[in-house]
């Protein structure tokens, strides 16, 4: 009997301890599996909130162009610049460099070219028209129009826009003057449409050189006047 039990217990060494170790490695295998999930949701949730804060910028800079096409301070209803823009003030390059009179970034629209301008702000026949590109100095031409820089009130700059890696940046196309004829009636006043394009930028950037953001949203507006 005593050589029975003493055989018994020596087939069970160890048993425990093979169990254990399968059960930790279940637990990890667990743990590692939910923090992963939990690692891709804050991502997610980031990239989420970025492309929030992008979007609410992009509406931002929509206002800022129609209120440069609109020409008047919402307070006093005073011009916020000498003159209305005129079909002169728009050109086929944007403006580019055309600081002068603050005409940068005025656009005509693409004719000749497959894409519509705000598509080949990039790079039109080789010439450059770059949304990223940067004035290193106050001379530095650019094809669009900054966020604010056009609607100053008072002459004082607007405050910058929070969690933004860059402020908002946009262009004005002019479309035409369109007015109504009705047989019978004299015509209707003549309407100048123009067509607001913006990009608004989160607060995420690239790790390259030059950091670039990466939520970007693209709004666009029509406005007659």
């Amino acid at each position: 009997m005593t050589n029975k039990r003493f055989m018994l217990r020596k087939h069970q060494t160890g048993s425990a301890l093979i169990i254990g170790l399968t059960i930790l490695l279940l637990m990890l295998i667990l743990g590692t599996a939910g923090m992963r999930t939990t690692l891709m949701e804050e991502r997610m949730t980031g990239n989420a909130r970025d492309y929030n804060n992008a979007f609410q910028a992009g509406e931002v800079g929509l206002i800022d162009g129609e209120q440069d096409v609109i020409n008047k301070d919402p307070v006093t209803n005073q011009k916020l610049s000498k003159q209305d823009y005129s079909k002169n003030d728009f050109a086929t390059d944007c403006n580019i460099g055309n600081t002068s009179r603050g005409l940068d970034g005025l656009c005509l629209p693409s004719t000749v070219l497959n894409k519509p301008r705000w598509l080949y702000v990039d790079d039109i026949n080789g010439v450059k028209f770059d949304w990223n590109a940067v004035a290193n100095s106050i001379n530095d031409p650019l094809p669009y129009r900054v966020y604010g820089k056009h609607t100053k009130i008072n002459n004082s700059d607007p405050l910058p826009l929070p969690s933004v890696s860059r402020q908002p940046r946009y262009i004005i196309e002019y479309l035409g003057g369109l007015g109504s004829l009705v047989i019978g009636r004299n015509p209707t006043a003549l309407t100048n449409y123009f067509r607001v394009t913006t990009q608004g930028y989160g607060i995420a950037t690239t790790d390259d050189t030059t950091p670039l953001p990466i939520a970007r949203v693209m709004l666009q507006s029509i406005y007659g006047k």
